[in-house]
C-alpha cells in the first residue's frame, strides 16, 4: 500500500473514520424526496382514520366488523412488521433506488384499492399490499438518511424529517376527514399521490455505496442497545396509535362530526410537528435515554387527559401533550439508533426499527383494546402502561449516570 506524504490528513478521513458516507451533501430537491417519503409511512394509516366509523356501519353485516374495521388501519402495521426485514436485505443487496421505484407503484396499487373493493375481506388484502410498499420506502428512505448524514446533522434531519411527517398527518387528517363526510371511499383516492413522487426517485443517484464498496472493517452492530431502542419503539407506538386507531369512536362518543374529528387529530400531529422541529435545534446535546422517557411520560399525561376528557374541548389539552411527547419521542429513538448503526449494516437495522414501530401500530388495538361503552379505557391502559415504561426509563438513565460519575471520582 502506498502511503502519502503529506503532513496532514485530508479532510475526507475523519469522516471515513466515522463511515460517513462519501456522498457530497444533498441538495434541496433530493432533500425534498426524503421528506416526501417519510411522509408516506403515517399516509399510510391516517389518512382514512376519519373513515373508521363509516366503515364500520358499511360492513356491519360482516362477523366481526367492528375489530376488522380498526385493523383495516393497522394490519398495514403487520405487513410492514413482517417484510421490512426482507426489504432491509434488498436494500442492501440491490440498492435503495429499485427498492423505492417498486414501492411506491405497489403504494399506489395497494393503497387505492379501498376505492373499488367490493368486501372487506378484499379492502384488507389491498391493505397488506400497502403494508409491504410501506416497509419498502421506511426502509429505503431511512437508509438513505444514514448514507448522506452523520453526528449532529443527521440528528437534525431526522428531526426535521419527523416533524415534516408529523405536518403532513396535520393535512391529510383534516382532508380525510372531509373526504370521509362525502364517503368513506373517497380518503382511499389520496393514496395515488405516491405516482407523483416516481420522477423524483428517479433522479436519485444510481451510485449509492453498498456494503460490497466499504474499504476498511466495518464494526458489529451493538445488539444490546439497539433491542433496547427497538423494544422502546414497539411500546411507544402501541400507545401513541390509541388516538388514529380508536380516538375517532371516543371522539364521535364524544359527539364530534367526521371532520371534527379531522381537525383535532389534526391538532395532535400539528403538535407532535412543531415539537420535533423544535428538538431538530437541540439534538445531539442530551442524553438520548432521558429525552426518550420525557417523551413516554409525556405521551402518558395526554393520554391520561384524554381519558378524563367528558367533551371535545377536554380532549383537546391532552392531545396537545401527547403530541408534543410523539414529537420528542419517535425522532430521538431514531437518531439514537442511527448513531449505533455501521455503515454495512443500514438497511438491515432500519428494517428492525420499521417491524418493531409497525408491529407496535398493529398490536394496538389487539392489547389495548377498549370497551364500546366505555371507548376511553384504552387511553387508560395505555397511559399507565407507557408512563411506567418512561419512568423505568428514567431512573435507569438517572441512576447509569451517577454510577459513571461515581466511577470517575
Amino acid at each position: 500500500m502506498i502511503r502519502t506524504t503529506a503532513p496532514l490528513p485530508t479532510p475526507a478521513a475523519p469522516a471515513a473514520a466515522e463511515g460517513v458516507s462519501p456522498l457530497t451533501p444533498p441538495d434541496t430537491l433530493t432533500r425534498l424526496t426524503l421528506l416526501l417519503l417519510a411522509a408516506l409511512t403515517i399516509m399510510s394509516g391516517a389518512t382514512i382514520s376519519p373513515a373508521l366509523p363509516a366503515m364500520t356501519v358499511h360492513f356491519a353485516d360482516h362477523p366481526n366488523a367492528a375489530l376488522l374495521v380498526k385493523l383495516s388501519l393497522t394490519i398495514v402495521g403487520l405487513a410492514i412488521a413482517v417484510s421490512a426485514p426482507v426489504g432491509g436485505l434488498l436494500v442492501d443487496r440491490f440498492g435503495r433506488r429499485p427498492v423505492l421505484l417498486v414501492s411506491l407503484l405497489l403504494y399506489a396499487l395497494g393503497g387505492a384499492s379501498g376505492l373499488v373493493a367490493p368486501s372487506l375481506d378484499a379492502l384488507l388484502a389491498g391493505r397488506v399490499v400497502l403494508g409491504l410498499a410501506v416497509a419498502g420506502t421506511m426502509t429505503a428512505g431511512g437508509a438513505l438518511v444514514n448514507d448522506y448524514f452523520a453526528g449532529a446533522a443527521r440528528g437534525r434531519f431526522l428531526s426535521q424529517q419527523a416533524s415534516f411527517t408529523s405536518f403532513g398527518g396535520a393535512v391529510l387528517l383534516p382532508l380525510g376527514g372531509l373526504l370521509a363526510g362525502v364517503g368513506w371511499r373517497a380518503p382511499f383516492g389520496l393514496y395515488l399521490v405516491s405516482l407523483l413522487l416516481l420522477p423524483l426517485v428517479l433522479r436519485l443517484p444510481r451510485g449509492i455505496p453498498g456494503p460490497a464498496q466499504i474499504d476498511g472493517p466495518e464494526d458489529r452492530p451493538r445488539w444490546g442497545t439497539i433491542s433496547v431502542i427497538y423494544v422502546l419503539a414497539l411500546a411507544y407506538m402501541a400507545v401513541f396509535y390509541l388516538m388514529p386507531a380508536q380516538g375517532p369512536f371516543l371522539l364521535k362518543f364524544l359527539g364530534a362530526s367526521p371532520a371534527s374529528t379531522g381537525l383535532l387529530l389534526g391538532a395532535f400531529t400539528l403538535t407532535a410537528a412543531l415539537t420535533a422541529l423544535g428538538y431538530s435545534r437541540f439534538s445531539g446535546r442530551f442524553d438520548h435515554r432521558r429525552v426518550a422517557a420525557l417523551g413516554l411520560l409525556l405521551l402518558a399525561a395526554g393520554w391520561g387527559v384524554v381519558a378524563a376528557g367528558s367533551s371535545v374541548a377536554g380532549v383537546l389539552p391532552g392531545l396537545i401533550v401527547a403530541g408534543m411527547g410523539g414529537g420528542l419521542a419517535l425522532p430521538n429513538l431514531n437518531a439514537w439508533l442511527a448513531e449505533l448503526t455501521p455503515r454495512a449494516w443500514r438497511g438491515r437495522i432500519v428494517a428492525g426499527m420499521s417491524s418493531a414501530i409497525f408491529l407496535g401500530q398493529f398490536l394496538s388495538p389487539l392489547l389495548l383494546a377498549a370497551p364500546s361503552d366505555h371507548p376511553a379505557q384504552g387511553f387508560v391502559w395505555g397511559a399507565l402502561a407507557i408512563g411506567g415504561i418512561g419512568a423505568a426509563l428514567l431512573a435507569l438513565s438517572t441512576w447509569g449516570g451517577q454510577s459513571r460519575a461515581a466511577r470517575s471520582a
